[in-house]
């Protein structure tokens, strides 16, 4: 069985993703829970920090702090489990730390799929390439109300997982940034097949 990797959102925590990941799991599957190590100012976490709106493109300093999460991810992943194979997901800031985990070179040829909740594409070009070249199988969810990741963004991270002839399962809905838990038992089921 894959091992589901869970990355939290900006202010979270591995503890507050955590219930979500686990009732996601197929039986017999292993889950592993980055944390970040940016302290956010309110609480929690972040994968990188900018005061900038998140419409706005990463800067060259919040492209350093990305990086030097994702090899920290990389290095907990490879900590935990070395040789299984990998289902990345992540819930708004965590969404978009699995496409870029996804296209570290230690780690793309372990992985089967997506789970990407709530996010956005930090690198669009690179992700399509990483993608065309390694097609794998995505959950793309998103609110039609969201306010903190414009649909319009969501919908670019949707085009190049299409663009790149990639499987995906779309789970729009009608509320804000969340996880539409009445969607949930398709992402369940969607784990499952990918999984046996």
């Amino acid at each position: 069985m894959p091992t589901l990797v869970m990355m939290h959102g900006l202010t979270g925590t591995a503890n507050l993703i955590r219930p979500l990941a686990e009732s996601l799991l197929s039986p017999g599957m292993n889950l592993i829970l980055p944390e970040a190590t940016i302290p956010h100012p309110k609480r929690g976490f972040a994968w990188w920090l900018r005061d900038e709106p998140p419409s706005e493109p990463l800067n060259s300093s919040s492209l350093m702090e990305v990086d030097e999460s994702v090899e920290s991810i990389v290095d907990f992943i490879n900590l935990q489990s070395s040789e299984e194979k990998l289902i990345l997901g992540g819930f708004s800031q965590g969404a978009a730390m699995a496409t870029e985990v996804f296209m570290h070179k230690k780690i793309q040829h372990r992985v089967l799929g997506m789970v990407l909740i709530s996010g956005k594409s930090v690198r669009p070009k690179e992700l399509y390439e990483a993608l065309l070249n390694n097609p794998i199988p995505v959950v793309w969810m998103h609110g039609e109300t969201d306010q903190i990741v414009s649909m319009e963004q969501a919908k670019e991270l949707c085009n190049v997982i299409e663009k790149a002839n990639c499987s995906i399962l779309k789970l729009q809905h009608h509320k804000g940034h969340m996880v539409n838990l009445e969607q949930k038992s398709e992402i369940i089921s969607w784990i499952n097949s990918i999984s046996t």
